[in-house]
């Protein structure tokens, strides 16, 4: 893998904008097969694993959670007190228990908006789970959400796309492959298809179409950083490294997040 470790790539993939699939690779199918049987019958250690969550807020965002709950039972817009709770567990990246309260909002007023939104928090919190049980649990709830934004508007390409991220890991890959396909029959320079294109590509070791999806997103902006990371690393794999450096040393220039700096830099210095 020309000195790229799978550490690194794991990393690189989140850092490309795809960690929807990220932790997926590094389980086995088993862990997410037969996901209806195996919700419900883990479902009481699911809702066990939601609740526990009310006990990772910060002490100040725990104060405020309580007095939520107090307005919340007083209230009789309680849609209103549910999208503060909501985002106060998204604030703390708290995010299956922020799906909990979206979702309650969006049974109370189904809208596009709504689901959504529950949709949104379900899958990264289904991205960022340990636990087979709760990923599948999450995952199952997003799955449901974001088919709850199909129904209403068929044609939306932010919920299909990540619906069929739900997929990956599964034992229905290619349902992922095939739905983000269709995104792309819908749109075809919807770039969060795009990436996720070019993201499995790298994952099955086809880096060659993994540089021709990321070469795609920066036909359509020329500036997006992610794309820059995601051919960079797809052509170190290619044995195109001058090129891959000087891509490198460009998203080095952007205002970016220190990690990802770190990470850029130890791979340029492995690359002299």
């Amino acid at each position: 893998m020309n000195g790229l470790n799978k550490k690194t790539h794991l990393l690189i993939i989140v850092l490309i904008g795809i960690a929807s699939f990220a932790f997926l690779f590094t389980r086995p199918k088993s862990v997410v097969k037969d996901v209806a049987q195996t919700v419900q019958e883990s479902k009481p250690d699911s809702v066990k694993a939601s609740k526990e969550a009310a006990h990772k807020l910060s002490g100040d965002s725990e104060k405020l959670l309580q007095s939520l709950q107090t307005k919340l039972s007083a209230s009789t817009s309680k849609n209103e007190v549910l999208k503060e709770i909501a985002e106060l567990y998204s604030k703390e990246s708290v995010f299956d228990s922020a799906g909990f309260y979206f979702e309650k909002i969006a049974l109370n007023n189904p809208s596009v908006e709504n689901w959504t939104l529950a949709g949104d928090a379900y899958f990264q919190g289904f991205n960022l789970a340990l636990s087979p049980a709760n990923m599948e649990f999450l995952v199952e709830k997003t799955r449901q959400a974001y088919n709850k934004v199909l129904a209403l508007q068929p044609a939306d390409l932010h919920a299909k796309t990540n619906l069929a991220m739900s997929y990956v890991g599964s034992d229905s890959p290619m349902k992922a492959i095939t739905m983000l396909r269709e995104v792309l029959d819908q749109e075809p320079k919807y770039i969060p298809a795009i990436m996720s294109l070019g993201g499995l590509s790298m994952q099955s070791n086809q880096y060659d179409k993994a540089a021709a999806r990321f070469q795609n997103v920066l036909q359509i902006d020329p500036t997006n950083v992610n794309a820059k990371l995601g051919l960079a690393y797809s052509l170190i794999e290619l044995d195109k490294k001058p090129e891959a450096k000087a891509l490198l040393n460009d998203v080095l220039k952007q205002n970016i997040d220190a990690v990802m700096k770190d990470e850029i830099t130890k791979t340029l210095n492995s690359l002299k």
